[in-house]
């Protein structure tokens, strides 16, 4: 009841003078402010908390949808990297390839013999292909080898290193002509019949001659390796070991050639 009247008091002299009671007021919302506060903490703790929550769980889903944007794009790169590649070393294949009397198209390599001393590869183009036996091919502007068996399928190719193969050849910077024997793989080319007075050295390129009508003329087959010119005493030809121009066990796709009498195109 003392309370209650004291209430009505003090309402009464803040009605009639405010000013006098701005200390008493001060006092009491001082004393006030930690019951206000704690009433209303659970609320603003409430809104505080969904707020982060929705947030963090805004930020989950965009971060979700960026990994997928991140992992479709990636794949999408990853697949045009792997075609601008491909179109690369078809453009290089293609610059190097035979004049417009032939026609040409890009096979790739299936399967490769293990035998050392034959250089015997299969290709995914066969007869259904036009490819026909001795015909011949090229990786870029180098020699590789020439067909020896045909399926309508498949093909099987005698690279330039295999001991069975020869290719008439020349070299580059003299001009003397000699034959190329293969002799195995991961052994050097043997260019033979070379006169003994022969002035190639090492580095010198050979390159195809033309002669016999299979090969092309100017294709490169092997090069010169260091200590690699040998003339015995007394032998009139001089025996020459040259390194194949063309990386066998790195190559994959090779170019099948065609001669025509038209304008060349691609197959």
């Amino acid at each position: 009841m003392l309370l209650i009247l004291c209430a009505l008091v003090l309402m009464a002299v803040d009605n009639r003078n405010p000013a006098s009671l701005s200390a008493v007021r001060t006092v009491a919302t001082m004393m006030v402010y930690p019951l206000l506060y704690s009433v209303d903490f659970p609320q603003q703790a409430y809104q505080r908390s969904s707020g982060f929550l929705t947030n963090q769980q805004q930020l989950a889903d965009e971060n979700l949808i960026l990994r997928q944007q991140v992992g479709v794009f990636s794949a999408q790169q990853q697949d045009l990297d792997k075609v601008m590649a491909e179109n690369q070393r078809l453009r290089t294949m293609l610059n190097a390839a035979p004049r417009e009397t032939y026609t040409f198209t890009m096979a790739e390599i299936l399967e490769i013999a293990q035998d050392p001393v034959r250089g015997l590869v299969t290709l995914n183009k066969g007869s259904n292909d036009a490819v026909q036996e001795s015909q011949v091919v090229l990786h870029g502007n180098k020699i590789y080898g020439q067909v020896v068996s045909v399926t309508p399928l498949t093909s099987n190719v005698m690279q330039l290193i295999d001991i069975g193969h020869s290719i008439p050849v020349e070299s580059k910077r003299t001009g003397e002509r000699g034959l190329a024997n293969g002799d195995g793989r991961g052994r050097p080319i043997k260019i033979e019949n070379l006169p003994a007075s022969s002035t190639v050295k090492p580095g010198d390129v050979f390159v195809s001659s033309g002669l016999g009508g299979l090969f092309a003329a100017g294709y490169e087959v092997a090069t010169v390796l260091p200590g690699g010119v040998d003339v015995k005493q007394g032998d009139p030809f001089a025996t020459v070991l040259a390194m194949p121009a063309v990386d066998y066990e790195a190559v994959r796709e090779v170019l099948l050639v065609w001669k025509n009498t038209g304008d060349a195109d691609a197959r």
